[in-house]
C-alpha cells in the first residue's frame, strides 16, 4: 500500500500546475504578424540594403552591387547591377552606403577596401578605385559639403580610421586629401555615428565608443559586454543597440559615459547579427533564426512580439513604412501588423 505524504501531494500538485501552464498556446495578442510585400532574387546573397527614396542599393554578395527601384513597392525593378568583375574586386560584396547630395555610393568588398563609384553622371556608373585599409569590416559616410566627405572605418587590423575625400572641379575628380587612424581598445568589427559620436564593436571587448571635436577624434569611454559584439546601432549620441551574436543583444544609454542610465538583454536564446528600430518597432537579424520583432514603448523595456523564419537573414532596415531584409533568399520588403 502506497502511503502519500503532504511532500509527496505538494510535489504532484506542483507536476499538474506545470503541465496546464505547459501546454498552453503563448498569447496571439503579443504577436506581431508580418507580412511579404515583394521579394527579389538577388542571385548572391542578399548582405545588405541601403535605401534613399524609391532606389535601393543592394550589397549581393558574389553578385556584386545591384539597384532596384522601388516606385512600385510590389514590384521592385532591377535599374542595373555591377558584377564582381565590373568593380575590379574577387569577394563578395558585404556592404553598401549611397550619399545622394553627392550622388555618390560605396561597397565593401568583404573583409577588404571600401570601393567608391559615381553617380553623378545621369545614368552612367563610374568606378572610381578601392581605398583605406584591407580588413575593412564596416564603414559609416559623412558628407561635410558638396565637395567633400569622410569615410569612418572600423578597420580590424589598426581601429578607427578616417579617409576624407574632396572634389577637385579642374580635373572632375574626387581625391583623398587626408586620413588617418585612432587606436582602439580592440579589433573593431562594425561602427555607427551619430552626429559628433562614433562607436565600434570590439567583438569579444564590447564597445568602445569616441568623439569628434572638429575634427579631433578622442576616446571617451570602453564597456565589455558578454558575447561576441558584432554590429551597433545609434538611436541618438548616448543611446543605442548592441548584435552580440550568441549573447543576444543589448540596448543601452550611456549618457556619454561609461556608466549606462541603463543596459537591457534581450534576443538571449538568439544568434544576432544587426538590430534596428523605428519609433516602438524593433526588428533583430538573427541568421538562420530569421527576424525576431520586439517592442519598446519605455526605453529600459524590451518586449518579444514574436520570431519569423524567412530564412537566413543578416541585416534589415525599416524605410517608407517597411521593413527591409537582406537574406539568403534575397531582398524580402515586409510590412508588420500589429
Amino acid at each position: 500500500m502506497t502511503v502519500i505524504n503532504n511532500s509527496m501531494k505538494n510535489l504532484i500538485l506542483l507536476s499538474i500546475i506545470v503541465s496546464f501552464f505547459g501546454c498552453m498556446e503563448p498569447n496571439s495578442e503579443d504577436i506581431w504578424t508580418l507580412n511579404k510585400i515583394a521579394q527579389v532574387d538577388t542571385e548572391g546573397y542578399c548582405r545588405d540594403v541601403y535605401i534613399s527614396g524609391d532606389s535601393v542599393f543592394v550589397a549581393a554578395g558574389q553578385a556584386g552591387v545591384q539597384l532596384y527601384d522601388i516606385s512600385i513597392i510590389t514590384s521592385p525593378m532591377l535599374v542595373w547591377s555591377m558584377s564582381l568583375s565590373d568593380l575590379g574586386v574577387n569577394k563578395e560584396i558585404s556592404q553598401v552606403e549611397y550619399e545622394p547630395s553627392i550622388k555618390q555610393l560605396f561597397a565593401l568588398e568583404s573583409n577588404e577596401r571600401p570601393i567608391h563609384l559615381d553617380l553623378s553622371k545621369g545614368d552612367t556608373v563610374s568606378v572610381l578605385g578601392q581605398f583605406s585599409s584591407e580588413k575593412t569590416k564596416e564603414f559609416r559616410v559623412v558628407t561635410n559639403n558638396a565637395n567633400s566627405f569622410t569615410v569612418y572605418a572600423a578597420d580590424n587590423d589598426d581601429g578607427l580610421k578616417t579617409s576624407m575625400f574632396e572634389f577637385d572641379a579642374s580635373f572632375g575628380l574626387w581625391f583623398n586629401t587626408f586620413g588617418e587612424e585612432i587606436a582602439s581598445v580592440g579589433n573593431p568589427n562594425g561602427i555607427d555615428i551619430y552626429e559628433n559620436e562614433i562607436v565600434l564593436t570590439l567583438d569579444q571587448l564590447g564597445v568602445e565608443a569616441f568623439h569628434n571635436e572638429d575634427g579631433l577624434i578622442t576616446s571617451a569611454y570602453h564597456i565589455d559586454l558578454d558575447g561576441n559584439s558584432r554590429a551597433v546601432t545609434m538611436l541618438n549620441g548616448g543611446e543605442f543597440f548592441v548584435a552580440s551574436e550568441d549573447a543576444g543583444a543589448f540596448r543601452l544609454a550611456t549618457g556619454l559615459s561609461s556608466q549606462w542610465e541603463y543596459k537591457v538583454q534581450f534576443a538571449k536564446d538568439l544568434f544576432v547579427t544587426h538590430v534596428t528600430s523605428y519609433n516602438n518597432q524593433i526588428a533583430v537579424s538573427c541568421a538562420s533564426n530569421g527576424l525576431a520583432l520586439y517592442e519598446s514603448n519605455q526605453p529600459s523595456a524590451v518586449e518579444e512580439r514574436g520570431i519569423h523564419d524567412i530564412g537566413y537573414v543578416y541585416h534589415s532596415e525599416f524605410a517608407n513604412g517597411y521593413l527591409f531584409a537582406a537574406s539568403r533568399e534575397g531582398l524580402q520588403i515586409l510590412e508588420i501588423e500589429e
